[in-house]
């Protein structure tokens, strides 16, 4: 008598001649190929398609506990498409450094203009008064040389904190500062006190270091 049983995948019955026990046949609602109950080969649950080519076994699973890692030199599928680099470009570091010594330096620096302008002032009056017999020439010496003292100190100051601001130097950073914050070499030093210190601590970064040129 013919031999019926349920098609494993379509669930519809499948009929075929008797004596065909343990083969297989072809589900002619769904075209599946699956083994013929009644031989040895119907004791699993397990059937072959065409269409998988893993057959009756699941695929593999990528995220399982314990699979392998994608071949070396092949990209993987899951991984994101974003990546970040740990280390900043030379460039931006460069700019930062900049950014963070600028405002100290720039602070000093007018601090140096204010104090050559007084002294381009104390020079002409020191002079006026010479030529007008206001003040005894021995202390008109004294007071040009004094003036001209500030004046060559505040203009290497200012030259100095300008080659600053572009990390020329790191020596020629911090004579900068000393100058900005002595009372000696600039007139102005009050103004120039709290920034030549926020500037040399700023100088004293070991990042900002590596960013100049010598």
């Amino acid at each position: 008598m013919p031999i019926e049983f349920t098609c494993q995948v379509c669930k519809q019955q499948i009929r075929v001649p008797e004596g065909n026990e343990g083969k297989r046949t072809k589900c002619p609602h769904c075209s599946a190929i699956q083994p013929i109950p009644g031989g040895p080969a119907s004791g699993g649950s397990s059937f072959s398609d065409s269409s998988n080519p893993y057959g009756g076994e699941s695929p593999p699973n990528p995220f399982a506990e314990g699979a392998a890692p994608p071949p070396t030199g092949e990209s993987n599928p899951y991984a994101s498409p974003y990546t970040v680099s740990s280390a900043a470009s030379r460039p931006m570091a460069k700019e930062e450094a900049k950014g963070k010594i600028a405002v100290p330096a720039i602070v000093c620096m007018i601090s140096f203009g204010l104090s050559i302008a007084f002294l381009g002032l104390a020079l002409i009056g020191t002079f006026v008064n010479l030529a007008n017999g206001v003040q005894p020439p021995e202390e008109a010496v004294v007071s040009l040389i004094t003036c001209g003292f500030y004046f060559l100190t505040c203009v290497i100051g200012l030259f100095m904190l300008y080659g600053t601001m572009n990390l020329r130097s790191s020596l020629q950073a911090w004579i900068g500062f000393i100058l900005a914050l002595t009372p000696c070499t600039n007139c102005c030093f009050l103004i120039g006190i709290p920034f030549a210190i926020w500037g040399m601590i700023v100088l004293s970064d070991a990042e900002v270091q590596r960013q100049f040129q010598n």
